[in-house]
């Protein structure tokens, strides 16, 4: 043994100390080092590289020892060969890398160069990772990314359950980095990059809750029209553009991605076409394994992609109805004579709520004498009438009347097309109440007092929309379907006027607008109102920013008054309350009726019986109309 050996192997561990190697193993280089000195000794030779590979195979020590020895002595061979120590040995060949075919050893070095701009060993580490998904996918006969389909993905990841956590994170994440890159060049379908995904979000039966033979039936019974995978992104992308547009939050865009996301997957590994139908059977085999809010937000979006495939316009504020409707329940023997009568209400015009209650009202009662045994309607006669009235209950005699009223123009229109035998039949149907007149409802004076400190208060619980549509409705006698209805066009702010269609008779007015309510709606539009192109004045808070419904008046006279508890009395006191109102201060009917938006007086009359001292003027004597008091005598 000579000195330049010892030198050498002082410089090992010299450089082994400063790289703060464990003192066990500076040990272990130490005591290998002594070892192969005595062998040197012993055979009289100096220190070359032949000689501790000879030494090497001659000794006998327990694997992981063994493996540290080796570290030494190639630590010291870098230095007899090439004046340094390098920071790995190994043969090429038997790596990973190395058993990779020619065509994978080529994408690797390509993703390798992709990721050249990360340091060094995370390099390495996603080479290592990238190059072990290559091996086990070559290793099941697979020698072209091309080659691989959903079946080896899901081999390759249910194989690393068996691995730590941050091992399978790391597994998945180069996993996602492999299939990625290769979409980008063109080597794999678009679904590969979202299957990590699917899968990490614990979302799995997203593709194996679809039996073999319903997939068979989709696959048979698809329409002309189904579309394509690729055509079904299009569908999918206007669906999510539509949300982005409407200003929704990063979670509710993020929502709907994933579901469309895994329903794309489905029919991916499933070589199905897109069609409504297709939704239905995947989102029914969701439903054991889905919570119940979740089963129902995946149900709106798939809702909203047939909306999307049917190319039907369909507000994104508004709620699907999933529940079996009466008009769904109809029995086909009736259903065209009902379908040709609401399509003639619709061609006359008829809004619709009035459309839905005529569709009601006839469900209800095709519904109710096809229970009587009904299957004709030339089979209906005046008996099994009555007795459907009979069965019919209602909550109130002014409900029963209001259904009846609109079965009867359905029988009348059966007598005209000549589907019933007795065109009067709709004579059977009686009268369940006469119109009647009601009392006019209005606010108190302390309900009117509390409302506008409530108006002059910043710190309410009252927002500054509710404020400013309660001011419209008390200061100007807007009614609540109007009030929502306002759009920025409908404001002149140098006239300071408002110009209102009205829902209800179709009539527009122009009516002038107090300052105080110009001021509410002015500062509802500058601090509260949310950013948006919508040209509603009133605005919901959340995305989508669209008009809100009428409702919202209502709840905001709640609000004010959560205490008023007036059976019957809605918004729409507000209105009577600003007629009162005029009325009280010697306002003139006609004028009542112009700034109401009425055409004649009959409307206003009624109010003039809470107007209490006007009344007293219009007294009469009870002697001059012969009405005696008990005794018939009458004091003035």
């Amino acid at each position: 043994m000579n000195n330049d050996y010892l030198q050498m192997a002082q410089r090992v561990i010299d450089h082994i100390t400063q790289l703060d190697y464990s003192a066990e193993t500076q040990n272990m280089y130490r005591r290998c080092f002594s070892r192969f000195g005595d062998y040197l000794s012993e055979k009289s030779v100096d220190y070359c590289p032949e000689a501790s590979k000879e030494w090497l195979s001659s000794i006998s020590i327990n694997k992981s020892d063994f493996n540290i020895y080796v570290a030494a002595i190639n630590k010291l061979n870098d230095l007899f060969l090439y004046g340094e120590i390098h920071n790995f040995h190994y043969d090429p060949a038997k790596t990973i890398p190395g058993k990779l075919c020619p065509e994978f050893q080529r994408l690797l070095g390509e993703i390798r160069e992709s990721i050249s701009d990360k340091a060094e060993d995370t390099v390495q580490a996603h080479s290592w990772e990238i190059a072990s998904i290559l091996l086990s996918f070559q290793n099941h006969g697979i020698y072209s990314i091309a080659d691989i389909h959903y079946e080896h993905l899901l081999d390759a990841f249910f194989g690393s359950k068996g691995k730590t956590y941050y091992s399978r994170c790391g597994f998945n994440q180069n996993l996602r980095l492999l299939l990625q890159f290769s979409y980008d060049k063109g080597l794999v379908p678009f679904g590969f990059t979202l299957f990590v995904n699917a899968m990490v979000s614990r979302k799995g039966y997203y593709w194996n809750c679809v039996s073999k033979e319903q997939i068979d039936e989709l696959k048979s019974l698809q329409p002309d029209t189904a579309l394509s995978i690729e055509e079904y992104l299009e569908v999918r992308n206007a669906v999510y553009q539509e949300h982005c547009q409407k200003s929704y939050s990063i979670t509710a865009k993020n929502g709907v991605l994933r579901i469309t996301n895994l329903f794309y997957l489905f029919m991916d590994m499933n070589d199905l076409r897109y069609y409504p139908r297709v939704g239905n059977i995947w989102l029914e085999s969701l439903k054991q394994a889905l919570k119940d809010v979740e089963y129902k937000h995946v149900r709106r979006v798939l809702s909203l992609l047939e909306k999307q495939f049917e190319l039907v316009s369909f507000p994104l504020s508004s709620s699907f109805v999933f529940r079996d409707t009466m008009y769904k329940r109809l029995p086909e023997w009736c259903r065209p004579q009902v379908d040709s009568f609401l399509a003639m209400k619709k061609n006359e015009g008829w809004a619709s709520s009035t459309l839905t209650m005529y569709r009601s009202s006839v469900c209800r009662f095709c519904l109710g004498i096809h229970e009587l045994g009904i299957r004709s309607f030339h089979s209906l006669d005046a008996k099994t009438i009555k007795q459907f009235n009979l069965n019919d209950t209602h909550r109130t005699p002014e409900g029963k009347n209001a259904y009846n009223s609109r079965i009867r123009h359905f029988l009348e229109y059966l007598g005209e097309t000549h589907a019933i035998d007795n065109p009067f039949l709709f004579l059977s149907l009686p009268s369940i109440c006469a119109t009647r007149e009601t009392l006019v409802v209005t606010l108190t004076e302390e309900e009117q007092e509390t409302l506008r400190r409530i108006f002059q208060n910043d710190d309410t619980a009252v927002s500054l929309r509710e404020k400013a549509m309660l001011q419209l409705g008390l200061y100007m006698g807007i009614r609540g379907i109007d009030i929502v209805n306002l759009t920025i066009d409908n404001v002149d702010w140098e006239r300071a006027s408002i110009r209102v269609l009205q829902e209800k008779t179709g009539y527009e007015i122009n009516l002038p607008m107090p300052s105080y309510v110009t001021n509410a709606i002015y500062r509802y539009i500058m601090k509260e109102r949310p950013a948006s192109s919508e040209r509603s004045i009133f605005i919901r808070e959340k995305a989508p920013f669209s008009r809100i419904g009428k409702g919202a008046c209502l709840r905001a006279l709640s609000t004010a008054l959560p205490d008023r508890k007036v059976a019957g009395s809605g918004f729409h006191v507000t209105r009577k309350t600003y007629a009162t109102n005029l009325l009280k201060n010697d306002v003139t009917a006609q004028n009542v009726a112009e700034a109401l938006g009425h055409r004649g007086l009959d409307s206003v009359h009624k109010y003039l019986s809470l107007e209490e001292s006007g009344m007293r003027q219009c007294c009469l004597s009870l002697s001059d109309k012969g009405l005696l008091m008990e005794g018939g005598f009458c004091h003035e």
